[in-house]
C-alpha cells in the first residue's frame, strides 16, 4: 500500500518568525553537528531533525525565556544519542569525556568552530559571561588533568 500523496501544488507556510531562526543558526548547526559527527550525511540529518523539532514546537520554543537554548539543547540530545553507538564520533567528542557538556560545547565552538564568545553564546541561548567562565574552567581543568597525567620523576638514590 503506497503512503498518500501531497495534493500537487501544496505550499506550506512556516512562521517568519521560525525561518529567520533557521536561516539564523542552522549553517553554525551544521558546522557544529559535522565537528561532532563524522558521517556527513548524519549530521545533516540531526539538524534536520532538531530543526523539525523546533518547528513543531515552535510556539512553545518561541513563547519560553530562551528560545536559542531550547533549540541548542534538542539539537544536542541528538548528537549525543548518535555519538553514544561511538560509530558515528569524531576526535571533537574526546573532549567530552574529560569535560562537563557545557564546557566541552564551548571549547568546540570557540576553538573547532573559531565562534567568538558572544557568538557562542547566542548559539547556545546563553550569556556570554556564562560562555567566558565555563572557557576558563575548561582550560583550568585540561592544565590539571595534564598535569596529572604527567608522571612522577623519583630523586636519584645516592
Amino acid at each position: 500500500m503506497e503512503p498518500p500523496a501531497w495534493p500537487a501544488g501544496l505550499v506550506v507556510h512556516l512562521p517568519v518568525d521560525y525561518t529567520a531562526f533557521c536561516m539564523l543558526y542552522q549553517d553554525r548547526y551544521l558546522r557544529y553537528a559535522r565537528a561532532r559527527i563524522a558521517d556527513p550525511r548524519l549530521s545533516r540529518e540531526l539538524v534536520e531533525t532538531a530543526l523539525g523539532s523546533v518547528a513543531t514546537n515552535w510556539a512553545a520554543v518561541l513563547a519560553s525565556h530562551r528560545p536559542a537554548a531550547e533549540a541548542w539543547n534538542i539539537l544536542g540530545s541528538l548528537i549525543a544519542q548518535a555519538v553514544h553507538g561511538q560509530a558515528a564520533s569524531t576526535v571533537c567528542n574526546a573532549v567530552y569525556r574529560v569535560l562537563p557538556p557545557l564546557q566541552a560545547d564551548i571549547i568546540i565552538l570557540r576553538h573547532r568552530l573559531s565562534l567568538s564568545d558572544e557568538q557562542a553564546a547566542d548559539l547556545m541561548g546563553v550569556e556570554e559571561p556564562l560562555v567566558a567562565s565555563q572557557l576558563k574552567m575548561a582550560y583550568r581543568a585540561m592544565a590539571e588533568r595534564a598535569v596529572a597525567a604527567q608522571p612522577t620523576v623519583q630523586p636519584a638514590q645516592v
